[in-house]
Parts: C-alpha cells; structure tokens; sequence
C-alpha cells in the first residue's frame, strides 16, 4: 500500500511565485510513490506563503522554502503541532548549542527549556533545487553540453566567475577574486541590472573550469544555501563554496566540493584536489538528492527514519 500524501493544491499553483515549491512539490505529486489527494489548509505566520503543509499518514509536516528564519522560526509555526518541519535553508546547530542560541536571541524564552529542545529537534533539512534557466535541462542532464553550445569539448576560458548581488557578507572573498582576475559582475534582477543574458551566463558557466558559489545573507537559524549548488553539480562542474552547506545528506567537503576562503589560492586548487573526481561526485549527489527521483528519495528516508 502507498503512503498517503495530501497537499494544499494552491501551493503547487504557487501564486507566491515561491522559488522551488512548484518544483518539490510536484516531484512528490508526480512520482507514482504516494496516494496523493489535497487538504484546504495553508498555515498563518509571517512569510506563510513560502511555507506548505503537507501531510503524510497521518502526520503534519511543514515545508519551509524561504531564504531566512521565517516562517519556521515564528510562534505561530512554534506552537503549530507540526510533526516534522522541513526548512531548506536549515543552519547546522549543535545540540548543546540549542539553548545559549535561544537566550542570546531572545527567541521563545516564554515557553520552557524542553519545549524549545523539542521544537528544534523537529527541523531537519532535505534538498534544493536549481535556478530557472536550468530547470530545461533536469532529466536530460546528460546532453547538457550538446544543448548549450553543441559541441563535444567545451572550451575552458577562465577558471571561475561570480556574478550576482554584491551583498556585505560575500564582500570578505571578493578581493580576493579581483586579485586573482576571477571576474565579480554584480547584478540585481529587480533593478534589471543583468550583466550577462541568460544564453551568455549559461556559456560563462560552461567555459569556466571550476563552478563558484558565494553564499548568500542567510539568518538566524537559516543558511544562505544558493541554487548555483545544483547548477553547476548538473553541470559536472568542479564545484568551490565559501561556506559549507547543510543538507540531509551530506554534501562533503573535499569530496562532493572545495571550500575556498579569502586565503585560497585558486590557482593552484588543482594541484591540491582531483578535481575531476570531484565533480564526478557532485554530479552523483545531485542525481541522489536534487534530480527529481533523489528528491522522493530523500523524501521518503526522511519519512522513514523518522519512523512515519
């Protein structure tokens, strides 16, 4: 017998424009793996509409699609019953570290010690997904390079390149880029400032040997996870990040990626890694854990761990 999943349909309408839950949410719909029917329910708190409430069995789980601490990390989501709480942009915290976090904060000191263990022991992390302008290519990863630019080998013109908004946080690794000619193109989509036309910045990420990553602002209790990740893993990219993302399952430094800082010399990250086996088994990460069937996969280990 199938699992039972139901889902507010609304949410996979996705009127929010919602980055990804179309997506996640359809994969689930679409697998074959569930009896799926669809419930009334979209939870209230702050930035709720980037949120879902998904039950399966009879358990009530919450994803959580925003970039920051919101909506889990509300009173309203607190005190919301949820079973489980999927929050993509999940930061890694350590067990002891639960309580000095909440204190510091001053987060949900009106309820008590254990009620506060209880919730954060709740959330866990699962997945991402891509950007727009690869979601074309998701189940033909294969044929990626004869798309793009139809040819078999693919000319290497620059080892990286970053290009999106110049945030402060990602301003203590951009020096270093400049110093070392990685070329920094700052872009805002909602002011329209768009250094590269897509076709240009997918040929940009192709003629770059390695796939860099800078983090985004993330937040208290949220990473700053970026799609560029899974680009560039469907990409078979060697892929560089300057921070260390949390996922279900793990993404492992020095193995599916290479974490770079302000002291890294880019120049000679070839010497230091096989950079070809790593972007092998990015590649493989992502098949496992973003394509399509990783995401019901991973999916459904987190249900069964869980003991649902």
């Amino acid at each position: 017998m199938k699992p039972k999943l139901s889902l507010y349909e609304t949410d996979i309408k996705n009127p929010w424009r919602t980055l990804g839950m179309t997506e996640l949410l359809n994969y689930l719909v679409n697998s074959g793996e569930f009896d799926v029917s669809y419930h009334q329910e979209k939870f209230s708190a702050c930035r709720g509409e980037r949120g879902a409430v998904i039950y399966y069995n009879d358990k009530k789980i919450y994803l959580d699609m925003w970039d920051y601490e919101a909506p889990t990390h509300t009173d309203e989501v607190f005190k919301g019953n949820f079973d489980l709480i999927i929050k993509l942009q999940k930061k890694y915290i350590e067990d002891s570290k639960i309580e000095e976090e909440c204190i510091k904060r001053n987060r949900y000191l009106s309820f008590t010690k254990e009620e506060r263990f209880d919730f954060f022991k709740k959330i866990v992390p699962w997945t991402f997904f891509p950007s727009r302008m690869m979601k074309k290519f998701i189940g033909n990863e294969d044929m990626i390079e004869a798309n793009l630019l139809r040819k078999i080998s693919i000319p290497i013109e620059r080892l990286a390149f970053f290009c999106g908004k110049d945030w402060r946080c990602r301003r203590f690794i951009k020096q270093r880029l400049i110093s070392e000619n990685i070329p920094y193109l700052m872009s805002d989509q909602e002011t329209n400032t768009l250094p590269l036309k897509e076709d240009e910045y997918l040929n940009w990420m192709m003629t770059s040997k390695y796939g860099l990553v800078i983090h985004g602002r993330g937040g208290w209790m949220a990473e700053g996870k970026n799609r560029r990740e899974i680009d560039y893993m469907m990409l078979k990219k060697p892929l560089l990040l300057n921070y260390k993302p949390h996922y279900y399952n793990p993404l492992i430094e020095g193995k599916h990626y290479i974490y770079v800082d302000p002291n890294t010399s880019f120049k000679n990250i070839e010497t230091m890694y096989n950079i070809e086996e790593i972007a092998r088994n990015g590649y493989q990460w992502y098949k496992d854990n973003a394509s399509p069937e990783g995401v019901v996969k991973t999916f459904l280990q987190i249900m069964n761990d869980r003991k649902f």
